[in-house]
């Protein structure tokens, strides 16, 4: 039995503390649209106090866990990954002065396509930030140099860029003319028309996402996208139609909007997501299926390692680690469909997200993660070529017999 199989599982008891935790703090939408770009075409939202503390704490505590401590080749490539984690972490907050595992509570972004050239855009972000952020980033990079701007402090990082943080604490990142503008004395939070995209934003924000995606092309943007895809295609189709685009991720599940040009095209997309969510159920049973033909075969290995037998004795535990990940598909899922507006609205929910999402099928790729990386691939050389001997022509006039 491969002993990587068993470290495997091993990591897995160690990191069963991961997950996403409802934010009690999560911003609302007035909060997160304070600096909207009222034109934007892409809206991107991440909580992230729902994701980073609970699961950086599970993390850095893994060295300790009895297990892992137990296998001294699994510790040191524990220790490889949280190394990796802890430098990018210590070189950010040596830079910037903000410690990425505490300091960003979310972060807002918003993108306008513009033709022939990188879009333009606008990052909001919470946490706690100061002017000494700023001043720090200057001293980045020589010829960079601290603004005020109002009450707001501001550095232009060059390539039409700029970062500043207001007297609240908000930081704002984006094209310069952008960032200016909203740290400005005169800025004012943008209405929210009725059926405009910060309408949509707002709508989906105030469900409070762990992460979320709202697209309104404009039709500029929409030219843009039809003509980088090309052709007659699904791609093609969906960004010729959609009015509206949105995909949320909760706490306990996922939720995506739809809202189309035609009826045909209303239809075609709830067929989509039906065939969604029944691949999605599908997917939580094949993992739970392979868990346990796993842990019969090992039962073949008992005695012939104590690592085997370790894991053996906590065979409830794998279990219960597998179906933390997976949920047995009797999700609660809706999907609302009205002719009138052509719009889809489509939810999936259990008791947390990977009742939804089938994240065993994602439980492999942690062991690549750990394992993978420093597998020493041993190939035997190449087989030498024997080279024929050339040819001997035949002698002339020789004796014959």
């Amino acid at each position: 039995m491969d002993s990587g199989f068993v470290e495997i599982i091993t990591l897995l008891l160690g990191i069963s503390g991961f997950g996403i935790q409802q934010n009690p703090k999560a911003p609302t939408p007035d909060v997160s649209l304070q600096y909207a770009m009222p034109n934007a075409d892409v809206v991107v939202h991440f909580d992230a106090g729902s994701v980073v503390p609970n699961n950086y704490k599970v993390l850095t505590a893994l060295p300790n866990n009895p297990g892992i401590k137990a296998s001294p080749e699994l510790a040191k490539m524990v220790r490889k990954a949280i190394g990796e984690v802890e430098g990018g972490r210590g070189l950010a907050k040596t830079a910037t002065g903000i410690d990425l595992a505490s300091d960003v509570n979310d972060a807002t972004m918003f993108f306008q396509i513009v033709p022939n050239r990188d879009p333009n855009y606008v990052a909001v972000m919470h946490g706690n930030f100061s002017a000494a952020n700023v001043d720090k980033i200057a001293k980045m990079k020589k010829g960079m140099a601290v603004v005020k701007v109002g009450d707001a402090s501001m550095v232009e990082m060059g390539d039409e860029n700029a970062i500043a943080v207001t007297k609240d604490g908000t930081m704002i990142a984006g094209t310069v003319g952008l960032v200016k503008e909203r740290v400005a004395a005169t800025w004012k939070a943008p209405a929210r028309a009725a059926n405009s995209n910060l309408a949509y934003a707002a709508e989906v924000l105030g469900q409070k996402p762990v992460f979320a995606l709202v697209m309104t092309l404009s039709p500029t943007a929409r030219k843009e996208a039809l003509a980088k895809i090309g052709g007659k295609n699904f791609a093609t189709d969906v960004v010729q139609r959609h009015k509206l685009a949105a995909f949320s991720v909760f706490a306990d599940g996922v939720g995506w909007t739809w809202i189309d040009s035609n009826k045909a095209g209303l239809d075609a997309m709830e067929m989509m997501s039906q065939g969604t969510l029944e691949l999605m159920k599908a997917g939580h049973i094949a993992p739970r299926g392979i868990a346990k033909m796993m842990l019969g075969g090992l039962e073949s290995y008992r005695g012939t390692s104590k690592q085997i037998d370790d894991v053996l004795r906590r065979k409830a535990e794998v279990m219960k680690v597998v179906e933390t990940y997976t949920g047995d598909g009797n999700f609660k899922q809706t999907i609302t469909k009205d002719p009138k507006t052509l719009r889809l609205t489509v939810r999936a929910q259990g008791k947390s997200l990977s009742d939804v999402v089938p994240a065993g099928l994602a439980l492999p790729a942690v062991g690549f993660l750990f394992f993978g990386r420093s597998a020493k691939m041993e190939m035997s050389p190449p087989p030498t070529m024997v080279q024929p001997a050339p040819m001997q022509k035949p002698a002339l006039g020789g004796k014959k017999n």
